[in-house]
């Protein structure tokens, strides 16, 4: 789909700042691989890093069973025994933001950072997938505490993390970590930003990619937000063939089911076994499903 391209200019990254931190935090998690040998690592099936398996653990409470409350806690432990891991204070970040502690962002923000310097030299890779992703949490955090008039302020960041992805891409191109963060980045610029081909911006995501259920995850939200729901109801379909007991996903699959038209009745059942879990889910996640569950059958929807 060919979109006619207009000048950017620093007031266009303003909404891309305040809304990419969350959901590139989001795409650096993942859950574990089914492979023994590689159970530390859950984004490659071979050259994997050892990551602690406290961590993982908070992977899989988070993104694949989509419980919010457990993940914080178990974040804590993550924390205590694992502090080197530069993913482990990314999660911590996105769990600040998701509360509106844009202070406590910014911290476990620096911490990421200063693990990530620590991996130069060990892992380049890593060093340079989490120096973007400290960038992108401190430009998050000046356009949340300053308002966008700061988005100037921020740009410089913004293109550190291009920078930093350029140089991971020159170690690896095919890295399914640095797709899948890279791929988060170019999806939220194609929904803010009018780029000429939509699928371009999706590449990253379809061919490198991993694990499946955040990239299908990342291209439904894209094409959600593209308005091509038939598309993205396929794509958020082979998400929840990888994580089917993700409430979150369940949610999205409402939202698409709403925008077709054509199967209300099954869009608001998606909603309600969202609802089902309403004890695991994020207290302001939970009240935009049930408010947008209220607007699409008139009623509270049922919460079991």
């Amino acid at each position: 789909m060919k979109r006619p391209l207009k000048p950017t200019s620093a007031p266009i990254f303003a909404p891309i700042l305040t809304s990419i931190s969350a959901s590139l935090l989001a795409a650096l998690v993942s859950v574990a691989t089914a492979m023994p040998s590689f159970a530390a690592d859950p984004f490659r099936s071979s050259n994997a890093r050892a990551i602690g398996s406290e961590t993982q653990k908070a992977f899989e409470l988070m993104f694949k069973d989509g419980n919010y409350v457990e993940a914080v806690r178990q974040l804590d432990k993550a924390v205590g025994t694992e502090a080197d891991e530069p993913l482990v204070f990314a999660l911590r970040s996105a769990t600040f933001y998701a509360k509106d502690d844009f202070l406590g962002m910014q911290v476990a923000g620096k911490r990421v950072r200063r693990n990530a310097e620590a991996l130069r030299g060990k892992d380049d890779l890593r060093a340079y997938i989490y120096l973007a992703a400290s960038d992108l949490i401190e430009a998050g955090y000046i356009v949340k505490t300053e308002g966008v008039s700061s988005a100037p302020k921020a740009l410089p960041l913004v293109q550190s993390v291009f920078d930093n992805i350029k140089k991971a891409q020159d170690i690896d191109a095919n890295d399914p970590e640095l797709n899948l963060i890279k791929g988060y980045i170019d999806m939220l610029i194609a929904s803010v930003l009018p780029l000429s081909d939509l699928e371009s911006a999706l590449s990253s995501l379809k061919q490198y990619a991993a694990p499946d259920y955040l990239k299908w995850r990342g291209i439904a939200l894209a094409y959600r937000d593209a308005r091509m729901p038939d598309l993205a109801l396929d794509a958020v379909n082979k998400a929840l063939t990888s994580a089917p007991n993700n409430p979150e996903l369940n949610y999205l699959k409402g939202q698409i089911l709403w925008m077709q038209g054509s199967n209300i009745p099954e869009a608001k059942k998606q909603f309600e076994l969202a609802l089902s879990k309403a004890k695991q889910l994020n207290p302001s996640l939970l009240a935009e499903i049930r408010e947008q569950c209220r607007g699409l059958v008139g009623s509270a929807c049922a919460e079991k």
